[in-house]
């Protein structure tokens, strides 16, 4: 019984095979495909769509398909494909891509065509790619007006545009279709945008390029440049703080998470921290030292009086800080020079939870001086302060204080906190939570005149045209 079983199946295995073979002897002839032709330039241009022509003729299967490939070196750079319904004649095209940092050189155009028994034929051509230099390019700045970039003598494929740009400009950069003139029916131009994708120039980026200069020259403008090779541009930001109003810029100092400048500040300077643009929204700007500008919150406006200072970038804590340089202590509360703030661990900058002074003279923070006897502090109660106690000084440490019940004279706020004889403020029980204390000292009285309001947001500055 079992051999029969066997003698069985291997009849029916037979029987299958013979079948398979049948079946596979009926397609034998797969045909025959050839490229009788194939013919384009010998010179192309870098964004170039390069056109060719081609003939195919078939022998027994219906030819059905060809596909172009461009080769720079030994990479494939560029690939099209074709349907092909019979014999003939074809045109087609294929893109020479314009990438950066490619020198000029040969470059392969491979023909491949197959029918549909997948017989194939190829044939190649070598074409010579340059780059285009090109007499002009367009800057188109994001409001949609141009400006012409023109090349920098002695600098090949560099092009430069000198306006009174915004010192923030925002543009993209149009390369044209671009002609040697010859009329070469074999060369398409196509015409290149340039725009910014991480932080760099990049050819088909829909992001508007972010161009920032430092200050302007004795004409008023500046220049924006771009090389066609590289792909580089500038200005771009640097790392540092760029006075808009003293048309001067400062590099950071310092390493790790924490930065710095010292320098001189003026009233009403307008400031603008360069180099951290993705990050800026996050950073807490010192609301003591500092309003938002309307309309361009990019930018900051100094509230004190001139003098020098030092500005901190802390990425730790993302806070932007500021502290008194010159006459930075006080040798008396009348007229005082400076006034600092130590408290205890339910105050500080940016937060009292990430950063409290906790009685650190360390970390003692300065009263922005709006003159040169008026100081002034704000809070957000709830982040800057809760449960506080704090007192002011006359330097960056122990020594001067204010204390005693001569020091103040409440003209204002005084249901909002509690004054202590040995100088120390409390919240008193009507400190508002989420609400911005703004808490003002004039100095030139005796006792010195105290002002304390609640807001419920703070006003940005407004910039005069």
């Amino acid at each position: 019984m079992r051999n029969r079983f066997l003698l069985g199946m291997m009849a029916l295995s037979l029987i299958a095979m013979t079948s398979c073979k049948d079946e596979i002897d009926q397609f034998d002839d797969h045909g025959s495909s050839t490229i009788v032709s194939f013919a384009g330039t010998e010179k192309a241009y870098m964004g170039d769509s390069i056109t060719f022509d081609f003939e195919v003729k078939s022998g027994g299967v219906k030819i059905n398909q060809a596909k172009v490939q461009l080769y720079y070196g030994e990479e494939m750079v560029s690939e099209a494909f074709y349907s092909l319904k019979a014999d003939g004649k074809y045109s087609g095209k294929v893109l020479a891509p314009y990438q950066k940092n490619t020198p000029d050189g040969e470059a392969k155009v491979i023909l491949r065509i197959q029918n549909e028994r997948f017989s194939n034929d190829s044939k190649e051509m070598t074409v010579a790619i340059e780059r285009p230099k090109y007499q002009t390019l367009k800057l188109v700045a994001a409001n949609g007006k141009e400006y012409t970039m023109t090349p920098v003598p002695g600098k090949e494929y560099e092009y430069k545009a000198r306006e009174a740009f915004p010192l923030d400009m925002e543009a993209s950069i149009v390369a044209p279709a671009y002609s040697d003139g010859t009329g070469n029916p074999y060369l398409q131009g196509n015409e290149l945008k340039f725009g910014m994708d991480n932080g760099k120039i990049v050819l088909n980026a829909t992001k508007n390029i972010g161009f920032e200069n430092t200050g302007y020259g004795e004409d008023g403008k500046y220049e924006i440049t771009f090389n066609t090779l590289t792909f580089e541009g500038s200005p771009f930001p640097k790392f540092g703080v760029r006075f808009d109003t003293q048309n001067k810029f400062l590099e950071f100092d310092g390493s790790g998470n924490v930065f710095y400048i010292e320098t001189e500040f003026k009233k009403d300077d307008i400031i603008k921290i360069s180099g951290v643009k993705e990050e800026y929204a996050d950073y807490w700007k010192n609301p003591t030292w500092f309003d938002l500008v309307k309309e361009d919150e990019t930018l900051l406006h100094f509230r004190g009086r001139d003098g020098k200072y030092k500005l901190t970038l802390n990425k730790g804590m993302n806070a932007i800080m500021m502290e008194q340089l010159e006459k930075a202590s006080s040798s008396s509360t009348q007229n005082a020079t400076a006034m600092w703030v130590i408290g205890n661990d339910k105050i500080g900058f940016p937060s009292y939870a990430q950063n409290n002074i906790n009685w650190n003279t360390d970390k003692a923070f300065n009263l922005v001086p709006l003159t040169d006897t008026k100081y002034e502090l704000i809070l957000l109660v709830g982040q800057n302060v809760n449960g506080v106690n704090f007192k002011f000084f006359g330097q960056k440490g122990w020594g001067l204080e204010w204390k005693g019940p001569g020091a103040y004279t409440a003209k204002e706020g005084g249901d909002y906190i509690k004054y202590a004889s040995d100088g120390n403020f409390n919240a008193n029980a009507t400190w508002p939570s989420g609400k911005y204390m703004v808490m003002t000292v004039e100095t030139s009285t005796s006792p010195n005149e105290l002002w304390v309001k609640a807001l419920d947001e703070l006003p940005p500055y407004e910039m005069g045209e």
